[in-house]
């Protein structure tokens, strides 16, 4: 009874915050609706965590990122700056992440990073400007901002 039970939970999920077909027993609308808030509530706490991204696309984020988030569950570690790196590093491939989006990247890779060192480095701005971050054991993190011509 406790694994049936559990397999549905994990079905009901799957269909709330993954994209999964509705199980069977549950109102396919209200489950629908259901899915599309929790989207947009996802979509607010990684705009919280992630301002310059959000200011970047401007009104065009909560589309981008619902497009994004469709069928893909929340990363099960590391709550909305998570979330949030895997969009920044999806519009990247797409040419989309300008500016102090590119910081915001690098900051967050860095606080996630599991690693002992990091070493990372992006063009930002306006102004335009180098950034660089550098994670080593007993030294924390440490940036570095070159002005660009």
């Amino acid at each position: 009874e406790r694994e049936r039970l559990a397999a549905e939970q994990a079905a009901l999920v799957r269909a709330l915050v993954g994209g999964g077909p509705v199980p069977p027993g549950f109102d396919p609308g209200r489950v629908r609706a259901t899915s599309a808030a929790l989207a947009r509530k996802r979509a607010r706490e990684v705009a919280r965590a992630w301002p310059a991204l959000a200011a970047d696309l401007g009104e065009g984020f909560t589309c981008s990122f619902l497009a994004y988030a469709a069928g893909r569950p929340p990363p099960a570690t590391g709550g909305a700056l998570a979330d949030g790196l895997a969009f920044a590093r999806a519009m990247a491939r797409e040419g989309r992440l300008r500016g102090d989006a590119r910081v915001e990247r690098l900051l967050a890779a860095a606080r996630l990073s599991t690693g002992p060192a990091r070493l990372a480095v992006a063009v930002a701005g306006p102004p335009r400007r180098l950034v660089v971050t550098v994670r080593l054991p007993g030294l924390d993190e440490r940036w570095l901002s070159v002005p660009l011509p």
